[in-house]
C-alpha cells in the first residue's frame, strides 16, 4: 500500500489539488439549500484552509501595498526636502542680495548728498590686516580706472581711509585703523579740531592732539575737517570715548570708535575728486 502511494504519490497530489479546489468551488456554487451531505462536509472541511489562505493572500497584499506607499512616501520626503534645501539657498541669496542693494542704495545716496565729489564705486576683493604690520583692504578698481594714491576711500557709514598702492585693475586701501593712518577731523558739537590716528588693528583709534582747554566729551561726533589735503570736509570718522585729561601736558587723550567697522565692508566709494577748499596740512604737535 505505502509503495504504491509512493510511486504515484505526484499523480495523487495533482489529482488533490485539482480536485479538491473543484468541489470546494461546486458546494460554493450550490444554493444553501441545495448542498448535500458532501458538499457541507467539504465546505466544512476546507474552512481552515479557505481562511488561512485567505489570510495569507490578504497579509501579502497589504503588505506590498504598504510597502509601496512607504517607498511613495519615502520619493516624496526626499524630493520635499530637496526643494525645501533649494529653496534655503535661493532665500540665502536672495537675502545677500537685497543686503548688497541697501549698501549700495546707501551709497548712492551719500554720492548724491555731496554734489562736490565724484566717486567710484569699487568691491572689496582682499583683506591684510596683519598687528605687525600694514592694515589694508584690496578693492577691484585700480589705475586704469581713474584712481590714484592718496584718494579717499569711504563706505555710506563714513571714512574707511586711502589708497595706499595701486595696479591697472586693484589698489590697497591703508585703513584709518593703520598706526601710519592719521585724519584730520574736528569735533561737530563744539567744532574743536585734532588728528585721529589708527592703533595697528581693528577696534578704536586715538585722537591726538586735542587740547586740554578744548570742549570735548564722551559721545562726540568727529567728522573729517578737510584740512590734511586728503579728505573732503564733513565725513564721519568716529565717536569720542573714554575722554581722559591728565594732571599736566597741553593734550587731552581719548579713545575713538570708528563709525566704519573695517571688518564688515563689501562696497566702498572712491572719492577721485574731492578738492577740499583751503586744504592745509594736517594737524601736528607743536616743535620743542
Amino acid at each position: 500500500m505505502f509503495s504504491l502511494l509512493r510511486r504515484y504519490r505526484e499523480v495523487i497530489v495533482v489529482a488533490v489539488l485539482v480536485v479538491v479546489p473543484l468541489g470546494v468551488f461546486l458546494a460554493h456554487a450550490r444554493h444553501p439549500g441545495d448542498r448535500t451531505a458532501l458538499d457541507r462536509f467539504v465546505l466544512v472541511a476546507t474552512w481552515p484552509i479557505e481562511k488561512g489562505v485567505d489570510w495569507a493572500v490578504t497579509g501579502v497584499l497589504e503588505g506590498w501595498q504598504r510597502y509601496v506607499w512607504l517607498r511613495g512616501v519615502e520619493n516624496s520626503a526626499r524630493d520635499l526636502s530637496r526643494t525645501v534645501n533649494e529653496l534655503r539657498a535661493e532665500n540665502a541669496e536672495l537675502s545677500q542680495l537685497q543686503a548688497e542693494n541697501e549698501r549700495l542704495s546707501q551709497l548712492l545716496l551719500f554720492v548724491k548728498s555731496r554734489p562736490d565729489v565724484r566717486a567710484v564705486g569699487a568691491k572689496v576683493i582682499g583683506t591684510r590686516m596683519d598687528p605687525k604690520g600694514l592694515q589694508l583692504v584690496t578693492i577691484d578698481r585700480g589705475s586704469e580706472d581713474g584712481i590714484r594714491k592718496m584718494m579717499p576711500v569711504v563706505t555710506a557709514a563714513g571714512v574707511l581711509g586711502r589708497v595706499h598702492t595701486l595696479t591697472p585693475h586693484a589698489a590697497d586701501v591703508l585703513l584709518l585703523s593703520d598706526r601710519n593712518s592719521s585724519i584730520a577731523v574736528r569735533v561737530e558739537r563744539s567744532r574743536a579740531r585734532a588728528n585721529v590716528r589708527g592703533q595697528g588693528a581693528p577696534g578704536p583709534c586715538r585722537l591726538e592732539y586735542a587740547l586740554r582747554s578744548d570742549d570735548l566729551i564722551e559721545g562726540d561726533e568727529l567728522v573729517t575737517s578737510g584740512t590734511d589735503g586728503v579728505f573732503p570736509r564733513g565725513l564721519p570718522v568716529g565717536v569720542v570715548h573714554q575722554v581722559k585729561r591728565g594732571g599736566h601736558g597741553l593734550y587731552q587723550a581719548s579713545e575713538v570708535n570708528p563709525a566704519v567697522d573695517v571688518n564688515r565692508v563689501e562696497e566702498v566709494m572712491v572719492l577721485v575728486s574731492a578738492d577740499p577748499p583751503g586744504a592745509q596740512p594736517a594737524a601736528q604737535a607743536p616743535a620743542r
